[in-house]
């Protein structure tokens, strides 16, 4: 009885030891293990794009893995420029979810960077569209996502095919994402939220809001704005697709948009002033401009100037975004209309228009100061 009893002591110890080992094994391992298969499995063929991640990391006491230096591109593009970059992609386990009994993740991407490209040849265009990213993510990550993390991110706009080049950026993106597994609420949707703060053109902060469903984007809200926007770091842009630069300007826009059983709602409404296209020193002594090019940014000085409102000094529209999430209306024409309406009938204002709740806030001590500086003409509109 002493020896079975020994050698089941003896046993019990050589297994535990043996689990041990096979699990410092497999520790070492599994980033070798994990590594391989997303390089030549998950991301060697996404259609037209591929990718490459450099290094794997697990942790076992937090339960993370992390992915760094993690690269997409297109496949044989004319421009080689990367479409998404992420230094470190950290997987976890959500601890919240364990408490409530669910297997489910939390990501946090750290300086990941997004680069859309337009150019002359539709092939060389860069825009996402070719690969099912839903099931490349599933891939990446095979269980379900509840919260997503994003720190000092970049979101590039570029085309490399004009003179100039243009390159519009949004530069530290700091974003999250919750409840993207929530419950159904008392109306029969899973609510989810995402902030996002950022710096459009280097120095103009911008923010923005949602709630959506994660498993239904029929329904969605989101607003954004930016503020001080100065008009003249827009200039590559606007002498590459108009053939105008702007020598001065500076202002807001807000852009407000919902869906409801896919039927959108919404405005985008950009409001500048002191806004100057003509300009000797720029356009002549420092660019060389010939006559009819000075000629042609005189004329968009003189119309910037004729429509400007007189009272609140401000060059604006507002476009109303309607339709549906497949056949979106936005008329061109109703831009324009939109300025005559800002500068002869009723100047807008420096604000959202609360067509969603996520905006429906008490007023701030800017908005105060900026109805108390109306003047009284605008405050009888």
């Amino acid at each position: 009885m002493n020896l079975q009893a020994h050698q089941v002591k003896t046993f019990a110890k050589w297994l535990g030891l043996s689990l041990i080992v096979l699990t410092v094994i497999l520790y070492i391992l599994a980033p070798f293990i994990i590594k391989h298969y997303l390089n030549y499995r998950v991301l060697n063929d996404m259609g037209a794009y591929s990718g490459h991640v450099d290094d794997v990391d697990l942790g076992l006491i937090d339960g993370e893995y992390l992915l760094k230096d993690l690269i997409i591109k297109r496949d044989h593009p004319h421009n080689p420029v990367d479409f998404f970059t992420v230094k470190t992609f950290a997987i976890a386990l959500s601890w919240e979810g364990l408490r409530n009994g669910e297997i489910l993740t939390r990501v946090k991407l750290t300086k990941p960077e997004l680069t859309f490209l337009d150019a002359k040849q539709e092939e060389d265009k860069q825009t996402g569209e070719g690969t099912n990213w839903l099931s490349v993510f599933e891939e990446i990550l095979p269980v379900t996502l509840h919260k997503l993390v994003i720190h000092d991110g970049i979101i590039r706009f570029q085309n490399l095919d004009t003179t100039p080049t243009v390159n519009i950026a949004v530069e530290d993106i700091d974003a999250e994402l919750t409840n993207l597994t929530n419950v159904k609420d008392a109306s029969g949707r899973r609510v989810a939220s995402a902030t996002l703060t950022g710096q459009l053109f280097g120095d103009s902060p911008l923010s923005a809001k949602a709630d959506f469903d994660p498993f239904d984007f029929n329904d969605f809200q989101f607003a954004a704005d930016a503020k001080n926007v100065r008009i003249n770091r827009l200039n590559d842009f606007s002498r590459a697709y108009a053939n105008i630069d702007f020598k001065s300007g500076h202002g807001q826009i807000f852009f407000e948009l919902s869906a409801h059983n896919r039927e959108l709602d919404g405005y985008l409404k950009p409001l500048f002033e002191d806004v100057n296209i003509a300009s000797w020193s720029q356009d002549v002594e420092q660019q060389g401009d010939n006559p009819l090019q000075l000629l042609w940014e005189a004329g968009w000085g003189l119309l910037s100037a004729i429509f400007t409102n007189l009272e609140s000094n401000k060059l604006g529209t507002q476009i109303d975004i309607s339709g549906s999430l497949e056949d979106t209306d936005i008329s061109s024409w109703q831009a324009v209309v939109g300025v005559v309406h800002n500068a002869f009938i009723d100047a807008l204002h420096s604000r959202y228009e609360n067509i969603t709740p996520l905006t429906s806030e008490p007023e701030t001590d800017t908005q105060k100061t900026e109805e108390q500086n109306e003047s009284p003409g605008d405050k009888l509109k």
